[in-house]
This record gives C-alpha cells, sequence and structure tokens, in this order.
C-alpha cells in the first residue's frame, strides 16, 4: 500500500508541476520574409577568386515544397524557412535567436548574429540584412563556420565559410557572393 501511496504522489507532483512557458513569440522578423519562394526566382553566385558562376533556380513544386534545378527543397512553415534537412531561417528572427539541427549525427548550431548587416555585392547593395552563423565541429577539432546573409525580399546575398582552428585563428574558406537574381515581388 506504501508504495502504490507513494507512486501516486510521484504521477501527481510530476502533474502539478511547473508548466512548460510558451514558445516565446517575441519581437522579431518573420523569417519568411528574407526568402523569397516562387516559381521563377533565381540567384547568381560567383566563386570567389575564379570566374565560376552557379545559378539556382526555382523550377516547380511538389506540394508545399519549391524545388530548385539543384535538387533542392525549401518550404514555409509556420515557425520559419527549411530545406529538406534543416531550419534556415527561424520566426521570430531576432539578433541572439538560436537553434540547432543535426545531420548525419553531426549538431549544427544556428545564431543570428545581426539583424543590421549591410552587404555590397556585384548585384547591389542590401542593408538591414539578417546574418546567420552556423558552426559545427569538424573531426579534427576546432570549428566549421558558415556565415549567410540574407537581405529582404531577396534570400541570401552572400555566403561565407571559414575554419577556426583550435587556437583561434580563422582561415577563410569559399566565398560565394550574389551577382544577379530575379524574384517576383
Amino acid at each position: 500500500m506504501r508504495k502504490f501511496a507513494l507512486v501516486a504522489l510521484v504521477l501527481c507532483a510530476c502533474k502539478a508541476g511547473p508548466q512548460a512557458a510558451p514558445a516565446s513569440t517575441g519581437s522579431g522578423e518573420d523569417a519568411t520574409r528574407y526568402y523569397p519562394l516562387a516559381v521563377g526566382n533565381s540567384w547568381t553566385y560567383a566563386f570567389h577568386g575564379s570566374n565560376r558562376r552557379e545559378t539556382i533556380q526555382i523550377v516547380g513544386r511538389d506540394g508545399a515544397w519549391f524545388i530548385d534545378d539543384h535538387r533542392g527543397r525549401l518550404r514555409y512553415e509556420s515557425d520559419g524557412v527549411r530545406d529538406a534537412d534543416r531550419y534556415l531561417l527561424r520566426t521570430p528572427l531576432a539578433t541572439g535567436a538560436k537553434w540547432s539541427a543535426v545531420e548525419n549525427l553531426v549538431v549544427q548550431r544556428f545564431e543570428v548574429v545581426s539583424m543590421d548587416a549591410s552587404t555590397v555585392t556585384e548585384a547591389g547593395t542590401f542593408p538591414r540584412s539578417a546574418r546567420v552563423r552556423q558552426e559545427q565541429p569538424p573531426p579534427k577539432g576546432g570549428r566549421f563556420v558558415t556565415e549567410w546573409t540574407y537581405a529582404p525580399n531577396m534570400a541570401l546575398v552572400p555566403a561565407v565559410t571559414s575554419t577556426v582552428h583550435p587556437h583561434r585563428r580563422q582561415q577563410e574558406q569559399t566565398r560565394r557572393p550574389l551577382v544577379a537574381y530575379r524574384v517576383s515581388q
């Protein structure tokens, strides 16, 4: 009888414990504003240090998914913009916002480091942009860092990857600035 009373007390205590706080709606931007998805939209990026360019175009739909010509899948959800594997942007989009994803058993950590970034590329000047930093540990120590800058009503304007060595020395690996775009408003 004592065991039953103890189990009942524990169950009641768990049920009466503090409830989880609702997800913060906080102040911030709607992430969908920073990634306009529509069939026909396209973005052309240069590979820094070469003449190579690559265009990514949204070519179709599959239900809620927008399909690009590189087999990418993007969609809007109530809490952000995602690809097939992770959230690229989370709503509310505000400096300091964080989220994570796990891909191939590697934890990727995302953080909005600025909502007032300004970027100049061959395609134009993009003020008041959201800069998102993603970090993950490479197998040999240090960190692998990618910084994406998303301009309002434009999407990704540059992407920069770098490695941060265990002794804090950072070395840029790639830079892909936006050089042309076609976005329907």
